[in-house]
């Protein structure tokens, strides 16, 4: 008489230590020769450990808004546009809005906007109108033109000075050997028809500088130090 094949499966699924482990058997019994029981067994145990580490492959952690954020806390957008590291030079800028919009550079200015580091610049363009030009501050193209009608027309302050956005970024950048993170040209408070521009920049040691350069001669006027504090 022929002995009964048995086929017993046991499926058991463990929780250990927030892993899954699965364990699966299989017993044969008589082929049919006559030979006596040949019993065969395989197990197989798979352990899939559960991931909990909130740290990422590239060993940056992020907040609950996605964002790259390094041990100060502060992301890779804001460090850069704090310090100009990775952007275009500002008279790059400069060049690459003035390509866009034929004029005079009033307002150059690093800034993030929707996790792109963009020169945001407000110009007054040869065909007398003020524009709103954002460039790509990494890739150089131009992100947004747009006519602004809301500007406050201080064309005077314009005219009168003598040295445009890029040539007294130099200045300021070789008084304070850092990087230039923004101009602007402002009115005079006694004056306002006599231009000074406003500029700050960043050293290599993290010190922020804050200058005020006559529009006319480009003297540097005040200088303000201030540590960052990172």
């Amino acid at each position: 008489m022929k002995r009964k094949v048995i086929i017993a499966t046991v499926t058991a699924a463990v929780l250990i230590g927030g892993g899954t482990a699965t364990a699966f058997g299989v017993a044969g019994g008589d082929d049919g020769d006559g030979d006596g029981d040949k019993a065969g067994t395989a197990s197989q145990t798979h352990l899939r450990p559960a991931e909990h580490d909130d740290d990422h492959a590239d060993g940056q952690d992020r907040d609950d808004d996605g964002r790259d954020h390094d041990d100060d806390g502060k992301d890779d957008g804001d460090r850069a546009e704090d310090t100009g590291a990775g952007a275009l030079s500002h008279d790059r800028a400069a060049r690459a809005v003035l390509k866009a919009v034929p004029g005079t550079v009033t307002e150059l200015e690093l800034d993030t906007e929707r996790d792109r580091l963009v020169w945001e610049a407000d110009v007054l363009g040869k065909d007398a109108k003020w524009h709103e030009v954002k460039i790509d501050a990494v890739k150089g193209g131009v992100v947004t033109n747009r006519v602004d009608d809301h500007k406050d027309d201080d064309r005077a302050t314009v005219r009168a000075a003598k040295i445009d956005a890029a040539g007294i970024g130099d200045k300021a950048a070789a008084r304070t050997g850092g990087t230039v993170t923004s101009v602007s040209l402002e009115a005079d408070r006694d004056d306002h028809d006599k231009g000074r521009w406003e500029a700050e920049t960043v050293d290599k040691k993290g010190q922020e500088h804050e200058l005020v350069l006559d529009g006319t001669s480009g003297k540097v006027l005040h200088h303000e130090t201030e540590q960052d504090d990172d």
